[in-house]
C-alpha cells in the first residue's frame, strides 16, 4: 500500500463538514466531529470492526481558575486483517471558568482527543495544513506577480496556525512570534497558546 493512502484519502474536509469559529482568543476552523467518525468507517469499516478507540485517562487539571477536563485514548484501526499499535490523541476542555459549569466538558474533550488522533493519519489535513499540495491539484501559472505572504507558523502538536492569544478582555496579550519565542525556549518546539497550555498542564501533573 501507498504510504500515503490513507492520508491522501482522508485529508479533503467537505465545506459542510466546517465552521470557522473565533472566541475572541483564537479563530480557526472547526471539523464536524461526526464527519470524522463517518470518515473512519468509510476508511476502515463500522465501529469496533474496523477500527475503535480507548480512553486511557479522564482527569481534571486546575490552571488559575480555570478547571480543565482533560481526555487522552488510544485509537487503533484494522488493515489487511490485522490492528494497528495504538495512535495516541490527547484532548481537552474548559469545565469550570469563573463559577460557569459545563456538563460538556468531558465529552467534548474526548471528541478533540480523537481529533488528534485522526490528525496522525492524516484525517483532515487539509484544513490544518492548508499550503499542502496535492498530485490531484491543477498547476497554474500565475497571471501576475502576487504579493508575498508571511509563513505559515504551525504548531508542532496539533498543526493549527500559531496566532497572536487575546485575552478575555479582547486585547492582545502575546504576538505569534512572541509565543513561538517562549514554546521554543520551553519544550523545544513552536506550540500554539492551546498546546501550550496543555503542555504546561501535563508537565505540572507529572512533577507533582
Amino acid at each position: 500500500m501507498d504510504n500515503l493512502f490513507i492520508y491522501e484519502q482522508g485529508r479533503s474536509v467537505p465545506k459542510e463538514a466546517q465552521k470557522p469559529f473565533n472566541n475572541g482568543r483564537f479563530s480557526g476552523t472547526d471539523i464536524n466531529p461526526m464527519w470524522r467518525i463517518k470518515k473512519l468507517t468509510e476508511l476502515f469499516g463500522p465501529a469496533g470492526i474496523g477500527w475503535y478507540y480507548e480512553v486511557t485517562s479522564e482527569r481534571s487539571e486546575e490552571h488559575g481558575d480555570v478547571v480543565i477536563a482533560v481526555v487522552d485514548l488510544n485509537l487503533y484501526i484494522k488493515l489487511g486483517g490485522e490492528w494497528s499499535k495504538p495512535i495516541y490523541g490527547t484532548g481537552g476542555n474548559v469545565i469550570l471558568r469563573k463559577g460557569q459549569v459545563s456538563d460538556e466538558g468531558y465529552k467534548m474533550a474526548l471528541t478533540d482527543a480523537l481529533s488528534v488522533a485522526c490528525k496522525a493519519l492524516g484525517i483532515g489535513a487539509d484544513v490544518y495544513f492548508s499550503a499542502d499540495k496535492t498530485k490531484y491539484m491543477a498547476v497554474e501559472e500565475p497571471k501576475e506577480a502576487k504579493p508575498k505572504v508571511e509563513a505559515h507558523n504551525p504548531c508542532s502538536d496539533c498543526g493549527g496556525e500559531i496566532l497572536t492569544y487575546f485575552g478575555e478582555d479582547g486585547k492582545p496579550k502575546a504576538t505569534a512570534a512572541q509565543i513561538i519565542n517562549r514554546t521554543v525556549a520551553a519544550y523545544g518546539r513552536p506550540l500554539c497558546w492551546d498546546c501550550a497550555t496543555k503542555a504546561k498542564l501535563r508537565a505540572a501533573a507529572e512533577s507533582a
